[in-house]
């Protein structure tokens, strides 16, 4: 119990760095939206560049890139049937497992072999993704507005 008790106290600590609600959401949004981005391993550098650049929250998008890794792989293959059907071809036969195997052994080799059910990913990605993470950002924007307030007036 002592060491749920803990953790948590490590994570809420990463809310009062002094970001405001806006940029705390933004950062939240952006580390979902950039997780689920269907190509592996390139999640990290984007988020620290992101971060870097707009003074987002790493340590909190980078967690949450960590947690949000299993919903990816949940969701590649229907990112790449989504694409698939826009564009009118038959569904691809592939498995979560193959293209991950073929990541694994040659990343440039996986990218140019499987480019079209990628691009089918990221299509089906913007199309679901995107959207939604804009309703995210601003419910999350009013919530934070509470949650911010709130612990900076216990203070």
């Amino acid at each position: 119990m002592n060491f749920i008790k803990k953790t948590w106290n490590k994570f809420k600590e990463l809310f009062k760095q002094g970001l405001t609600p806006k940029q705390l959401s933004l950062s939240i949004t952006v580390a979902i939206v950039v997780s689920l981005f269907p190509i592996f391993g390139i999640s990290t550098i984007v988020l620290t560049a992101l971060a870097v650049r707009y003074k987002l929250n790493l340590p909190i998008m980078i967690a949450l890139s960590y947690v949000v890794e299993p919903i990816k792989a949940l969701l590649f293959i229907p990112f790449i049937n989504i694409g698939e059907t826009l564009f009118g071809t038959a569904h691809t036969l592939l498995t979560f497992e193959a293209i991950k195997a073929s990541y694994d052994l040659n990343f440039w080799n996986t990218l140019s072999s499987l480019s079209y059910e990628l691009l089918c990913g990221f299509v089906g990605w913007g199309l679901t993704i995107l959207p939604a993470s804009i309703f995210f950002y601003f419910l999350l924007k009013e919530m934070l507005k509470y949650f911010v307030k709130d612990s900076k007036s216990t203070k």
